[in-house]
Parts: structure tokens; C-alpha cells; sequence
């Protein structure tokens, strides 16, 4: 018996093609966070940005001249400044074929690759840190952030003095998550002194204000006066399940300079031979670090969850 499929109709039956969607990306936080410094025209192709050392007082004594002096030294931090890009290029068939608006999509693709690259550059400057917390397939605890604070708070004169205040603790998510196993514990009913029903078996959270807030809305917020802040684009260390975020001080005049001379900028470029058009997205920054005593790596596991 004979029958008319899809199949015999497919020449007919037209394709279907939804809204098509874009590659969800993280959230790029880093240039909130740190130091932006903005270079004017005609300035140079660095940024610098001096500071000063400490000189020593001493005892004097009474009707006797103060023959020594001590030397006023600075130190400078140069940023230089390198321009970063992207191109798609698309064809003039493509433009004329495809459903989607093609060219504000490859605009919003490029503009998103030029955020994860600037990200990523600061992230990288988390490595530098003088101190470091944690180590190799190490599990973050809520004690190596409050080291770190401690250690930002006293680090020595020497090198520059305490770091200012306020201080962020950036970390990516899967460390957060050893972080909300250490505060919220599933423990049986009958551990749980407080508020324990009689007769009534089973497992519960301890429970605090700070913890039934995580509960509700997983998020940690703050820890020891810091923000807790998560970047999904902190990489894995090669060869490995570990990272290395950190804690540092945070805004003007902190750890970590970004020094912007363009932001990004989308151009079409049309190429007649080519029959098509060049999609370019290009901006101008450096980054670097500022005082590294400022900064102390958090290098700890952040293994997939299972």
C-alpha cells in the first residue's frame, strides 16, 4: 500500500527556523572594580602613576643640630596601552539571505569578545599578588578570605603600607559553592538544639539570619566587611581543576589600574571585491597592577559540581 510521507513532500514542506539566540556570557565585573584611569589625547602611549616611598624619623636631642636628612624617593607603575579587536566579516549573499539582522548581531558578538578579553586581562593580574592563600587542589575556605583580608590590613610599610580600604573578594562561582557547603550544613534534626521539635526526625540547615539568607537566594553578599563577587571567566589552570582569584583593594587608587584611551568602537568597512563588508570592533587599554602587596591570590580548586 502506497503512502504519502513527509518524505515524498519535503520539497514542499518549508523549514521552520526560530529566533535564533546569542551565546550567554558571563558577566564581565572587573572593570567595576579596579582602578580607571581614562588618558586624554596627546598624552603618550603610557599611563604613569608614581608612589612615593616612607622616610625615617629619629631621637633628637636638645641643642644639638639635626644633621641628618633622609631621601624623598618614588617608584612608577607604567601602564601601556595596546589596541584590542575583532572582526567579522560578512558577505553581501549573507546579508541578503539571512532572517536575522545579521550585521547588529555580529556587532553585539564582537562587542561581547572584546569585554571577556579586557576581563580576562584582569583577572590575570590577580596571579600577581604577593601573598597567596590556598594552593594546589585545595578547597576555599572562609578562613583563607579572612587571612586575606588580615594581610591587606597589615601589610608592611615597606612595601607601600595597609591597602585601602574598601576591599572585594572576587571568586568564580564553583568556589563559591565550597563556600555555601562550609555555611550552610545539612545536619540531622537531632543536632539541631535550637528549635527542635520533639518527635520530629529528619535533616535541616542550621540556621542564622546570614545563612537562611543564602538558603533563599544563594548568594553570599558580603564576608568579613568584603563584597563577594563572582566572574565565571576566571580559567582553570592548565592541567588542572584549580584557579586563582583573589581579595584586593578595590576602586581609585587600589590594587589593579585600567587605563582606557578608546572604548570600543564598531566600524563597517565595506570591501567591494571581497562583495561584503568588515564588521571591526576595536578599543585601546592597558591594565596592571598597581602595588601587588595590595592584592593576595586565593589559588584553591574549582572543580565542575557533581
Amino acid at each position: 500500500m502506497a503512502f504519502t510521507t513527509t518524505a515524498e513532500l519535503g520539497d514542499t514542506i518549508p523549514t521552520i527556523i526560530e529566533k535564533a539566540h546569542l551565546t550567554s556570557q558571563f558577566n564581565a565585573v572587573m572593570a567595576g572594580l579596579v582602578w580607571n584611569i581614562r588618558k586624554g589625547q596627546g598624552q603618550g602611549s603610557t599611563v604613569n602613576v608614581p608612589y612615593f616611598g616612607e622616610v625615617t624619623a629619629s631621637q633628637l636631642t636638645e641643642g644639638i643640630d639635626m644633621t641628618s636628612s633622609e631621601t624623598m624617593e618614588d617608584t612608577n607603575v607604567q601602564i601601556t596601552l595596546n589596541e584590542v579587536g575583532a572582526k567579522i566579516i560578512l558577505t553581501d549573499n549573507a546579508l541578503e539571505d539571512d532572517q536575522e539582522m545579521v550585521s547588529s548581531i555580529a556587532g553585539k558578538i564582537l562587542g561581547q569578545a572584546n569585554e571577556k578579553k579586557r576581563d580576562t586581562d584582569l583577572l590575570a593580574l590577580l596571579d600577581n599578588g604577593t601573598n597567596s592563600m590556598g594552593g594546589a587542589s585545595t578547597t576555599l575556605t572562609m578562613g583563607h578570605i579572612a587571612a586575606a583580608k588580615a594581610i591587606l590590613g597589615g601589610n608592611a610599610t615597606t612595601s607601600a603600607g595597609p591597602a585601602p580600604l574598601p576591599y572585594v573578594c572576587v571568586l568564580h562561582p564553583f568556589q563559591t559553592l565550597d563556600l555555601v557547603d562550609v555555611i550552610t550544613p545539612i545536619v540531622p534534626y537531632t543536632a539541631i538544639t535550637a528549635g527542635a521539635a520533639s518527635g520530629i526526625s529528619g535533616y535541616g540547615a542550621t540556621g542564622t539570619a546570614f545563612t537562611d539568607e543564602i538558603l533563599r537566594n544563594y548568594t553570599i553578599g558580603r564576608l568579613f566587611g568584603m563584597n563577594i563577587v563572582e566572574d565565571g571567566n576566571v580559567p582553570v589552570i592548565s592541567g588542572s581543576t584549580d584557579c586563582k582569584t583573589g581579595v584586593f583593594s578595590m576602586g581609585e587608587g587600589g590594587a589593579i589600574i585600567l587605563a582606557t584611551a578608546r572604548d570600543w568602537d564598531v566600524r563597517p568597512e565595506r570591501d567591494e571585491s571581497l562583495r561584503g563588508f568588515e564588521i571591526n570592533c576595536v578599543g585601546r587599554y592597558g591594565v596592571g597592577n598597581y602595588l601587588n602587596g595590595w592584592t593576595v591570590e586565593l589559588h584553591t580548586d574549582r572543580s565542575t559540581p557533581a
